[in-house]
C-alpha cells in the first residue's frame, strides 16, 4: 500500500509539472526568424484560428502526457489489487479450451480499458465536434469504437493465445519466437491493410475528378508507381481534417485522397502533396520502416523477456500468478510494450521526421511548384488547426513530421528561393 501511495504522489506531482509546462506556452509562437513570413500562421490565419489552435492543441497534449502515466498506474493497480488473476479464474471456470480463456480474458481485459478510458475519448471527441474538426454523431464515432475494439480482438486473441503457449513451451526461448513469427505477420497486415483493413472503416471509390486523376496519374508514371487507379475516401464521416497517402505494396499499392482534402485544397496544392506521398513510395520509406522495425521489434522482444521475467519474479506472487505461462500476467505485457513503446518513440520519430523531410524535397523536385507547397501546408494547418510550432517536448516524444513552420519554411527557401 506504500508503494502505491508513493506512485500517486509521484503522479500527481508529474502531472502539475506537465500541466505548468504546456499551460504556459504561448498562442502562435514561432522563432523570431519566421516571425512574418509564411511560416507564421499570423499571416495566413485570424486571430480567432491562433486562440482556438492553441487551446485545442493545448488540450491534446495534456491527455496524451497526463493519460498515458494514468494509464500505466491503472494496469498496475489491475494486478495489485488481483484484479487480472480473479479474470483468469472466471474464464478458466467458464471455459476448458485455454484459447477460449484466454479470448474471454482478453474481451473483458480490453472492455475495462475502454471503459476507463471512455471519458477522455468522449471528451476529446466533443472537444473536435465544437471546434468543427469533425461532424460525427455520437452513434458513428460508437460504431467506429466497437469496430476498432473487433477488430483488435480478432488479432489479439489468436496473437497472445500462441505467444503464452510459447511461454509455457519454451520459458527462456519465447521471446525468439514471438520476433520470427511478427515478421511475416507485419508483413502480411502492410500487404493487406489497403484492401482489407482500411475499407472496413470507410468506403473507397475511384476518383471522381477525371481530370485531376489523371494529373495525379501521371505523376505516379513519373515516380515510376505501378498503379492506374486514383481513390477517394469518406473521410468526412469521421473528421473534417485533410489528408492523402499512398499505401501498399506491389499490387495492394492505393493512391488515395480524403474527400475532405477534394474539398478543401486547390488542384495544384493537392498534386504537391501527392508528390509528397509518391516520394514516400520512390524512396521506399516503408520498406527501410517495416525492416527498422523488425530489428526494433527484436530488441523489443528481448527487452520484454527480460523485464518480464523479472517482474514475475519480483512481484509474481503478490500479483497472484502461478508462474509466467499465466494469462493473468498479460497486463504486464502490455504495460511493458507501452512503456518501452513510449521510451522508443523519440528515435522512432527521429527517423520518421527524415523520412518526411526527404519526401518534401522530392515533392518540390517533382512538381517545381513551392509556392503550391507553402499554400498547401498553410491550408492543412487552417482546416486541420494544427499547431505549425507545437512545444519542444511534443515534438521530441509525438512529432512524426518536421512541424509546419519547418516545413512551409524549407519549401519556401528550397534551392535559394525567396
Amino acid at each position: 500500500m506504500k508503494k502505491v501511495l508513493i506512485s500517486v504522489i509521484i503522479l500527481i506531482i508529474y502531472c502539475t509539472a506537465i500541466s505548468y509546462y504546456f499551460l504556459h506556452q504561448p498562442a502562435g509562437n514561432v522563432p523570431d526568424s519566421l516571425r512574418g513570413g509564411p511560416a507564421d500562421p499570423a499571416t495566413f490565419m485570424t486571430a480567432e484560428q491562433i486562440q482556438s489552435i492553441h487551446k485545442l492543441s493545448t488540450t491534446g497534449y495534456l491527455s496524451f502526457f497526463i493519460s498515458t502515466p494514468v494509464m500505466w498506474v491503472i494496469i498496475i493497480l489491475l494486478l495489485t489489487l488481483g484484479i487480472s488473476s480473479w479474470l483468469r479464474g472466471r474464464s478458466a471456470s467458464i471455459f476448458r479450451w485455454s484459447i477460449l480463456q484466454m479470448g474471454i480474458y482478453l474481451m473483458v481485459l480490453q472492455l475495462i480499458l475502454q471503459i476507463i478510458e471512455f471519458p477522455l475519448s468522449y471528451y476529446l471527441h466533443e472537444l473536435d465536434r465544437s471546434y468543427g474538426l469533425t461532424n460525427q454523431s455520437m452513434g458513428s464515432w460508437l460504431l467506429d469504437m466497437a469496430k476498432s475494439l473487433g477488430v483488435n480482438l480478432v488479432i489479439s486473441i489468436p496473437m497472445y493465445w500462441l505467444l503464452y503457449l510459447a511461454i509455457k513451451k519454451s520459458p527462456k526461448r519465447w521471446w525468439l519466437i514471438g520476433w520470427a513469427v511478427s515478421i511475416p505477420l507485419t508483413l502480411f497486415f502492410t500487404f493487406i491493410q489497403p484492401v482489407v483493413m482500411e475499407p472496413i472503416f470507410n468506403d473507397f471509390k475511384p476518383l471522381q475528378n477525371q481530370e485531376l486523376k489523371q494529373e495525379i496519374l501521371q505523376l505516379a508514371k513519373q515516380a515510376n508507381i505501378p498503379t492506374d487507379q486514383v481513390y477517394q475516401v469518406d473521410k468526412s464521416k469521421q473528421t473534417n481534417t485533410l489528408n492523402a497517402y499512398v499505401s501498399g505494396i506491389g499490387s495492394t499499392t492505393r493512391i488515395v485522397l480524403w474527400d475532405t482534402t477534394l474539398q478543401k485544397l486547390k488542384p495544384d496544392e493537392i498534386l504537391f502533396i501527392m508528390a509528397h506521398e509518391m516520394g514516400h513510395y520512390v524512396k521506399r520509406h516503408v520498406l527501410w520502416g517495416t525492416l527498422w522495425g523488425i530489428v526494433e521489434s527484436f530488441i523489443g522482444f528481448w527487452l520484454v523477456h527480460r523485464l518480464f521475467t523479472w517482474i514475475h519474479y519480483r512481484w509474481g506472487s503478490s500479483f497472484r500468478l502461478r508462474g509466467t505461462y499465466d494469462i493473468a500476467g498479460l497486463p504486464i505485457l502490455i504495460l511493458l510494450v507501452s512503456v518501452l513503446s513510449f521510451a522508443a518513440s523519440p528515435i522512432d520519430n527521429a527517423i520518421s521526421r527524415m523520412q518526411e523531410h526527404s519526401a518534401d524535397e522530392y515533392a518540390i523536385q517533382l512538381r517545381k511548384d513551392p509556392d503550391a507547397g507553402v499554400r498547401a501546408f498553410q491550408q492543412l494547418a487552417a482546416n486541420s488547426l494544427s499547431d505549425v510550432n507545437p512545444p519542444s517536448l511534443v515534438q521530441f516524444f509525438v512529432g512524426s513530421h518536421p512541424t509546419l513552420a519547418q516545413r512551409i519554411d524549407y519549401v519556401q527557401h528550397f534551392g535559394g528561393g525567396k
